[in-house]
């Protein structure tokens, strides 16, 4: 291989590993934010329980005391039951009575049904603190472990673009100027190693007289002719 295709497929490895290490930093802000929108879902979860709670709080005990009114309005009919004085005012009044209590048992089953689903809220409300609990531990953990991450790309950053920058010099300028414009047209993917007769890049096959051609040492520089990027036959590149 010639001297300055050897350093260009290095560069090209150097650009891809800087690339990747780049795409892994990139997302750090991201991790960290999902990290904290669970939090705040489990702190909304927390507050929707603790509000549908109050609510079934407030009606039950508006149920109570329509119970107690209820209640309270039978006893003073029962009293004036005795002071009735014909058949007909008695049947009647008996007839207020059974609706009163009536209308007191339907009060009740609801304040029943109110205490069950109080009960229920009251357990996904503490579920809901338990979850903001972990979530908060999730997120001061997470938060460490991505600082610490992001401090360890940002030095693999740094040297990779250094031993980039050593490798640029040593091609010529004219190729240099190819491969940047390659890169920045292929998804930063200039260069591309010959695999099993085919560009590694785009998989198009090459011709045969381009892959005798290209198995020579001193072989001219060539690129693929359907995504024109450089080729470079390599030791895998027969395999």
């Amino acid at each position: 291989m010639l001297p300055e295709l050897e350093a260009l497929l290095q560069l090209q490895r150097y650009d891809a590993k800087l690339m990747e290490t780049q795409r892994k930093r990139d997302e750090i802000p991201r991790r960290r934010e999902a990290l904290k929108a669970a939090l705040d879902q489990a702190k909304a979860a927390h507050e929707r329980a603790k509000k549908e709670l109050e609510q079934v709080r407030h009606d039950r005990r508006a149920q109570e005391k329509e119970i107690e009114v209820v209640q309270s309005e039978g006893v003073k009919l029962e009293r004036q039951l005795l002071a009735v004085k014909t058949n007909k005012e008695y049947q009647a009044m008996l007839s207020e009575i059974a609706g009163l209590k009536s209308k007191r048992s339907d009060r009740e089953t609801v304040v029943l049904e109110l205490f069950e689903k109080e009960e229920t809220l009251v357990a996904q409300a503490k579920q809901a603190e338990r979850r903001i609990a972990e979530e908060e531990r999730k997120l001061k953990t997470g938060e460490a472990e991505l600082e610490k991450e992001g401090a360890t790309l940002d030095q693999a950053i740094h040297s990779l673009k250094m031993d980039r920058d050593q490798v640029r010099p040593r091609i010529p300028g004219p190729l240099l100027a190819r491969y940047d414009r390659l890169a920045s047209s292929r998804d930063s993917v200039a260069v591309a190693e010959v695999r099993k007769g085919a560009c590694g890049a785009c998989f198009k096959s090459l011709t045969p007289q381009v892959t005798q051609e290209m198995r020579r040492a001193d072989s001219a520089l060539h690129q693929c002719e359907s995504c024109g990027r450089i080729l470079i036959w390599t030791e895998g590149s027969a395999a």
